[in-house]
């Protein structure tokens, strides 16, 4: 099994290096009818994580892309407020977008953490950034006036247990998991038989250290930088989610873009976010060393066992969220 992600790592890493071209305009940007924009942007993630990262960046690019047509200034670390406040910021129109795997206001994008849902990156890309997510943008915009205009890697979501070296689901029958709060992350779990428990993510760290819960799931990078090394034993490669750090931004900004802008903006997007996502790669097998380091165990379980015990998850929530069928046609994706 520790082939096997390897592989995983190996496939990704050439999967950057072929599109590391995106974000490189094909001719120079000449801003006919643009209207000069001033805009604000936020993000929960502060400055040095996945999406607080891309924020700066994307401010900063996007401005030279268009010569100063598009200026962005971004606000990481909850600066203007929560998620759900965000959100409610960007249907207002005070906010021109936000950068989160926030859910919770929309079941479009709250059903887009169903387990493996995505193969691989390669397949996340053709999905989220194709013509077929575009139809799940006009229900969206229906919906809220709210599209998404691009995603962001976060690292795949692995678990960690104080007591249990789990390595395949029969472990983790009895066993209290924090969770975010959502009607899908409480289904995937129990479907291996643990007890799901949701709780705010600013309660975790004390809950593991008095023993209220067994273990949490978060992406690597944020459980070493919650320091869960120092309450917890094993770090259990489950990889059973890659969570989009959307870009949920207002339809009517969107609109006061001209199809050239639109086009440069997912150019200068994608390639911050393909530059993200090589740097998120290398830290994960980084932190598996601080991980080990702190005297924690790095633990690569029966992947293929939980994909087998979560397959029907998606029965439940994705035909009501997406529609009939559209959950097949993301897996035929090739």
């Amino acid at each position: 099994m520790k082939k096997s992600w390897i592989a995983v790592v190996v496939v990704c890493s050439c999967f950057l290096v072929n599109l590391g071209g995106w974000g490189a305009q094909a001719a120079a940007y000449t801003g006919d009818g643009q209207k000069a924009l001033v805009l604000k942007s936020g993000s929960e993630d502060p400055d040095n994580a996945a999406m607080g990262m891309a924020g700066v960046r994307f401010a900063e690019r996007i401005k030279k892309a268009t010569n100063g047509k598009i200026q962005i200034t971004h606000y990481g670390g909850s600066q203007l407020g929560s998620a759900r406040q965000m959100i409610e910021s960007v249907k207002g129109g005070a906010l021109a977008f936000m950068i989160s795997g926030m859910g919770g206001w929309n079941p479009i994008l709250d059903t887009a953490v169903l387990p493996y849902l995505f193969r691989d990156l390669d397949h996340a890309d053709k999905v989220i950034n194709g013509p077929l997510w575009e139809e799940q943008n006009k229900r969206l915009v229906e919906k809220s006036g709210i599209r998404t205009a691009g995603w962001v890697f976060r690292g795949l979501r692995n678990c960690t247990f104080s007591k249990v070296a789990v390595h395949k689901p029969a472990d983790m029958v009895g066993l209290k998991l924090r969770v975010p709060e959502s009607a899908v992350n409480m289904d995937t779990w129990r479907a291996v038989g643990a007890k799901p428990t949701p709780m705010a993510i600013a309660e975790v760290y004390t809950s593991l250290q008095q023993g209220a819960i067994d273990g949490q799931e978060n992406p690597t990078d944020f459980i070493i930088k919650s320091s869960f090394f120092e309450v917890q034993k094993y770090l259990v490669l489950t990889g059973h989610v890659n969570p989009p750090g959307w870009v949920q931004i207002s339809d009517k900004v969107w609109q006061d873009l001209t199809p050239e802008t639109k086009k440069v903006w997912m150019e200068v997007w994608n390639g911050v976010s393909m530059e993200l996502r090589k740097e998120m790669i290398a830290k994960e097998t980084e932190n598996h060393e601080i991980w080990k380091a702190k005297g924690g165990q790095v633990i690569v379980p029966d992947v293929p066992a939980f994909r087998e015990a979560m397959k029907d998850v998606w029965k439940k929530f994705a035909p009501k969220a997406w529609g009939e069928g559209f959950y097949e046609r993301i897996q035929a994706v090739r």
